[in-house]
């Protein structure tokens, strides 16, 4: 998680310094109607031929206009942006007129396209914008090749305009995950501390109450003890009687402080099979989420009939499962089933990878059935298409 945010961190900076704090989209746009005026303005030629107009004239207007359009380009860098761009627009449409509008008309339809673009509302642009090719068309009938060709340029234009801002919401969006990673990274890192604080103070608090307790009950007990003794040896050469009494009372206060500390651990001490279980229940939630994997955990019998041996092996076997899960298989699920039964005891691990290499047994699977002979058990392995399933039969 923390090398994901840095790379989100690393990311961001680059995009702010090549972009100077601007929306790659915003650059994009203009290049677009760069591109759609200088094919409308090329068609211009082909325009003027069929009207029988001089090849000379239709290929200066042509670049005349690619100058101006260059122009505009450079005028995206400036202050001026706007006011620059509406001007060359309007002067562009003027020269449409003066120059034919007939044979220009694609490159005048662009040009309005472009002005709207600047000049109205997002919610209000595609409303003007077919009032505006309606009039167009009405006043200004053009020829079948000329409709043609505006049609087209205006599809092409707005289906790219279409997918600029489709990618300018997308890297917001983007912009927006990568500040949730970010966040949630930090709140990850604040709840592992938090959580290790609470593990201390819980520790903390358990030594302390078991201290107060062991001084409350135990330790009253013990120094009225050695009063009694001190007591006894002071009066045993002049009362003997007296000094047996107050041995025998302090005989039976350190018998109830032994009974008291017998009980206090009986009563502080927790199963050892609560024990083990939790901490395969730890493991197997901490390989689930540092692995993105599915764990499953299934029980079944009287667990406080584990021998605390039995339990070791099992923890132990599990990790190296776990570990072979991530190293020799593509398995995305992982299922442990402890099943006491009343004369043995069976465990099963289990994945689902799809390693269709040959299965080899390894040091770390003959470590694990040296445990498991250790503990009174025996170890079996299995390979099939579901998986890789290993087996582990303890018996009392």
């Amino acid at each position: 998680m923390l090398r994901i945010i840095k790379k989100v961190e690393i990311t961001t900076k680059i995009r702010k310094v090549w972009f100077l704090m601007d929306n790659p989209m915003d650059k994009d746009k203009p290049f677009l109607y760069f591109i759609t005026k200088t094919a409308a303005a090329l068609s211009s030629i082909v325009m003027f031929l069929s009207a029988e107009a001089g090849i000379t004239v239709a290929v200066i207007a042509a670049l005349s206009f690619i100058c101006v359009f260059m122009l505009e380009l450079l005028l995206e860098q400036t202050k001026v942006r706007l006011m620059g761009l509406r001007i060359t627009l309007i002067l562009s449409l003027l020269a449409c007129f003066f120059l034919g509008i007939i044979e220009l008309f694609p490159l005048f339809i662009v040009l309005l396209v472009h002005l709207l673009d600047i000049t109205v509302e997002e919610r209000m642009f595609y409303l003007f914008l077919g009032f505006g090719l309606f009039l167009a068309f009405i006043l200004y009938p053009p020829s079948l090749l000329s409709s043609v060709i505006t049609v087209l340029l205006i599809v092409l234009l707005l289906y790219g305009r279409y997918l600029l801002a489709s990618l300018k919401r997308l890297g917001e969006l983007n912009d927006q995950h990568k500040d949730t990673i970010k966040e949630l990274g930090d709140k990850l890192n604040d709840v592992k501390r938090l959580t290790k604080t609470l593990k201390y103070t819980t520790s903390a608090e358990e030594r302390n109450r078991i201290a107060a307790r062991i001084h409350d009950q135990v330790g009253h007990g013990i120094s009225g003890s050695i009063i009694l003794l001190e007591a006894a040896l002071l009066v045993m050469k002049d009362d003997q009687q007296k000094a047996a009494q107050s041995i025998q009372k302090a005989i039976a206060n350190l018998r109830t402080g032994v009974d008291e500390i017998r009980t206090a651990l009986r009563e502080e001490r927790v199963e050892h099979y609560l024990i083990g279980i939790n901490d395969i229940k730890a493991l197997l939630e901490e390989f689930k989420i540092n692995y993105n994997k599915s764990v499953e955990l299934k029980t079944s019998g009287d667990l406080d009939r584990i021998s605390l041996e039995v339990w070791t092996c099992i923890h132990d076997n599990l990790k190296e499962c776990l570990t072979n899960t991530l190293k020799h298989s593509a398995a995305s699920r992982f299922h442990l089933s402890i099943d006491v039964f009343q004369k043995i005891i069976k465990v099963e691990y289990k994945d689902n990878g799809t390693n269709q290499e040959e299965f080899v047994k390894g040091l770390g699977l003959e470590a694990m059935e040296e445990r498991t002979v250790n503990a009174k058990g025996r170890c079996f392995f299995r390979k099939d298409e579901q998986g890789f399933t290993v087996t582990n039969i303890f018996t009392y």
